[in-house]
Formats: C-alpha cells, structure tokens, sequence
C-alpha cells in the first residue's frame, strides 16, 4: 500500500534571523513572521486531507507543527530521526565564521557524493541519510494509506530526501535550496520506492 509524507521546512527562527548555525534540542524558538509562515502553511495544505502530523523536537520545528495543527485540528507528536544535522563543534557559531566551512561539506556531499564528509564533530552524510531514510519509512509504515505532514529542518532534508527519492538528484537539490516553510510532497509505493512529486512548489 502506498503512504504519502508532505514534509515541511520550520518556519523563520530567531536563529536564522541572527544567522546562527544550531542543531541543539533547546534552539531558538520561531519570530512572528515564522509563526505566519506556519500558519500559511496549514491553510494550503487543509484540503490535502492530513491525517497525522510530526515534527522533530527542535523547538523551531515544534512550534511550526503546533500552528499548523492548529490549522488543521491535529495535535503534532514528536518523531525520531528528523531533527537538523549535527553541527558538532560548530553550535552557536555565525553564518561568517561557519558559512566557508559549509560549503565545502555540501559540495563533497553533493559535488562530490561524498557522504563521509561532515562539519567538525558532527554527523556525516552516511548518518544524516541513514536515519532520515528511517524515520521516513518508520512514518510511512505505521500510516500506510493515508498522508502524514512532518516538519523537519533545510539540511537534513536536503541531503536524506536527495538520497531517500529515486527521482532526486545533487544538481536539482542543491539549485533548490530549502527556505523556511517550504513544502515538499512525497509518495511511498508498494515496493518500497520513495518518489518526490513536488519540491518547493517546482512539481516533478
């Protein structure tokens, strides 16, 4: 049986304004305009007929499934396996100091298929796409036949969907990049294929 998973990006955090590279549980919390985003995202889905909703524990994507169930009139529960990559030693550093560092890890995972790189001390690509690839599958086996919406974070997205989807590829993801609330809708099929329909409003 197919199941179908819309993912979602959070919506604006206060750590993205202040530029900030986080994968802390305690992390920042949404802005006002992060808060609309999620809201938004709740009123263009309502007729997509959601039936169970996720969000990884990161306070940015929690409070984005709480507006949207809000919307939607589900109660969000946490999912394992969706929260952001592990930025390692780089938590709580800008954008300035970590932005060239980040680069050449993307470009080794994407570029390069390189999936070994990783920022200093966190996780590598192997284990970002190993464990999105789990919970996306965990997700669709417990709601086989039904649609479930999880919101998650831009890179863990990024590299475990670029990975998880047969008709994804490095070039198209990383010109596609993520922006918060952006919605990317998924298909699980019988023989366990996962296939990305749209990204981004860019249907595939």
């Amino acid at each position: 049986m197919t199941a179908r998973v819309i993912a979602v990006r959070h919506g604006q955090s206060e750590g993205n304004v202040a530029r900030v590279w986080t994968s802390a549980v305690d992390g920042y919390p949404l802005t006002g305009l992060g808060r609309e985003q999620a809201r938004a995202v709740g009123e263009k889905v309502a007729g997509e007929g959601v039936q169970h909703l996720y969000s990884s524990p990161l306070p940015r994507a929690r409070q984005t499934a709480e507006e949207i169930g809000a919307v939607l009139g589900l109660e969000p529960a946490l999912a394992d396996g969706v929260e952001e990559f592990d930025v390692g030693h780089h938590e709580g550093e800008d954008d300035e100091t970590v932005g060239p560092m980040a680069i050449e890890v993307f470009t080794r995972w994407w570029r390069d298929d390189d999936l070994t790189a990783s920022f200093t001390g966190g996780e590598t690509g192997h284990q970002i796409v190993d464990r999105v690839r789990r919970a996306f599958d965990a997700l669709a086996d417990r709601h086989e036949g039904s649609t479930t919406l999880v919101v998650s974070h831009g890179g863990s997205l990024a590299v475990g969907l670029n990975a998880l989807c047969a008709n994804l590829d490095s070039l198209f993801v990383s010109q596609h990049i993520l922006a918060n609330c952006d919605v990317v809708d998924l298909v699980r099929d019988d023989t366990g294929t996962w296939t990305c329909t749209s990204w981004a409003g860019t249907v595939l």
